[in-house]
């Protein structure tokens, strides 16, 4: 990001946005009680800055064949950054960081078929210069995500007022039937833009304004995409990221996830093919906003049977886009 200051009125603009990620600029301005002018001008100095984005997630159904595994990796001393840069440069890593505790990297990897997966993680990722160790964690299910949290600065009111703007239905489990071609090209063009006008939309696919709406509202109400906004936590107050491994017994389960899904420093939750049940993505003001939350911070944590924290230093990728 440039050196862009994010006063309080960009703070309600993003908290806004992330209630209602397509709501018009007059919808905005009225919620926040200034004019669409100005709305648009700050909502246009942050995204040029780098500052945000207005993105649609996608369901992890319709970009791959498989699940996405979360990678641990050690590498050799002095040598996590050049292996970062190396992954974050790969078509099939959404996610990378440079982080401390389990491992020096940490990265989301989500190959285009299980055999493309497979192949990365066995070959093409130890062969990787500096790699020394790799973990690997396959994700089954995604419980809950970014598009879920919410900066805690808009009133109830404020909140009501967004009411109805957000088209986007609760995340389903995968879709069984394919997706049209023009399904498929409208995700992948609204994965960057989830706010492009249906006109533009519309002249980039080379159909009619009235069917690139109704192909939109039907991906939105399926909730295979997700409009949410893409913002670097800590150009917005919450200077620690955390990502933990997270044990409990069988019969706490769903227990435990609905307490962490539930919590406001979630931004990510998955259920996890490995000795932990949960792999787990926070956000905290400082150390001590973690330290609170490790130390029993959630309802719950009577049930947590193991519990790893590793802490992102640098994020390089961040939802498939490299940082700048």
């Amino acid at each position: 990001m440039e050196d862009t200051v994010i006063d309080d009125i960009d703070l309600d603009l993003i908290a806004a946005l992330q209630t209602a990620p397509r709501a018009s600029f007059d919808v905005l301005a009225r919620v926040l009680d200034s004019s669409a002018r100005t709305v648009a001008r700050r909502y246009a100095r942050l995204v040029d800055a780098g500052a945000m984005r207005v993105i649609c997630e996608t369901e992890w159904s319709l970009l791959a064949e498989g699940l996405p595994a979360t990678v641990w990796i050690g590498t050799e001393p002095g040598r996590a950054p050049e292996v970062a840069r190396a992954l974050a440069a790969r078509a099939d890593t959404p996610f990378v960081s440079l982080a401390s505790g389990a491992a020096d990297v940490f990265c989301m990897l989500h190959g285009p078929t299980r055999a493309d997966t497979t192949r990365a993680l066995t070959t093409e990722l130890p062969a990787v210069p500096g790699v020394r160790t790799l973990r690997t964690e396959w994700m089954l299910r995604r419980l809950t995500s970014t598009s879920a949290w919410r900066l805690p600065r808009l009133t109830s009111s404020q909140i009501a007022g967004l009411a109805g703007q957000n088209a986007s239905g609760p995340a389903t489990h995968p879709r069984h039937t394919p997706l049209s071609g023009l399904e498929r090209d409208t995700a992948a063009v609204l994965r960057n833009d989830a706010r492009m006008p249906f006109s533009t939309l519309a002249r980039t696919l080379g159909i009619t304004e009235s069917r690139a709406r109704r192909t939109v509202a039907a991906l939105l109400e399926s909730g295979l995409l997700r409009p949410r906004v893409e913002v670097d936590p800590r150009d917005i107050g919450y200077a620690v990221e955390a990502v933990l491994s997270i044990g409990c017994r069988p019969g706490a389960v769903k227990r435990l996830a609905a307490s962490l899904a539930g919590h406001p420093a979630t931004r990510f939750l998955a259920l996890t093919a490995a000795a932990s049940v949960f792999t787990y993505g926070g956000v905290f003001r400082d150390e001590d906003h973690l330290a609170d939350f490790l130390t029993g911070g959630f309802e719950g944590s009577d049930e947590v049977t193991s519990l790893e924290c590793s802490l992102q230093l640098e994020v390089l990728k961040r939802y498939w886009t490299a940082r700048p």
